[in-house]
């Protein structure tokens, strides 16, 4: 048997060889496509009823210290107004004292006004977390539920409107703010 006739009866065999190849490769399991969602989080804080129940309390338990500032602000610019408007007709001593007032009033504001800010700021990130919190949990809940295998949050740069679930979360966040579940506040 020459070169030929060994090649050519060796040719069924590599050929069968390959097709057990083909086969096996082939023959791996098919995986379902994942189910990927989307969800805008900066929506969801701006619009949810959580969202709108914070803000609501933020703006009661601050509403005392917020007017407090607008009338010591209020004062001071009377103040101001009445040294700019009088003091040609005032002593040097009343235009000093009242100059020395206003210079501590101008402080003395500013300082609240910092702390102010700082309690608001503090509060507001309480807030912020607790909602977070909730919000992670009806993701959570609403992706088990609904067979989701990846949901995308903030760093998502585009994406398109069949994938995004935003809609169907704040669904959700109003049914628990009507259903009455308790919401962690701060």
């Amino acid at each position: 048997m020459g070169i030929a006739a060994g090649v050519l009866y060796r040719f069924p065999a590599v050929l069968l060889a390959m097709a057990l190849i083909a086969g096996v490769a082939g023959a791996q399991p098919t995986r379902t496509p994942d189910k990927i969602g989307v969800v805008d989080l900066d929506r969801l804080v701006r619009e949810s009823p959580q969202a709108n129940k914070a803000k609501q309390n933020m703006a009661q338990r601050f509403a005392k210290r917020k007017n407090a500032l607008e009338r010591a602000s209020e004062s001071l610019q009377s103040k101001i107004d009445r040294l700019k408007n009088q003091s040609e007709q005032m002593s040097d001593n009343e235009r000093n004292g009242l100059e020395s007032a206003i210079r501590e009033d101008k402080h003395q504001l500013q300082l609240r006004q910092s702390q102010y800010n700082d309690d608001v700021s503090d509060a507001e990130q309480k807030e912020l977390h607790a909602m977070r919190s909730e919000l992670r949990k009806v993701i959570d809940d609403y992706a088990e539920k609904n067979g989701y295998d990846l949901i995308l949050g903030d760093s998502v740069l585009y994406a398109s409107d069949s994938v995004n679930i935003t809609d169907s979360i704040l669904q959700r966040l109003q049914q628990r703010s009507d259903d009455g579940k308790p919401e962690q506040n701060q």
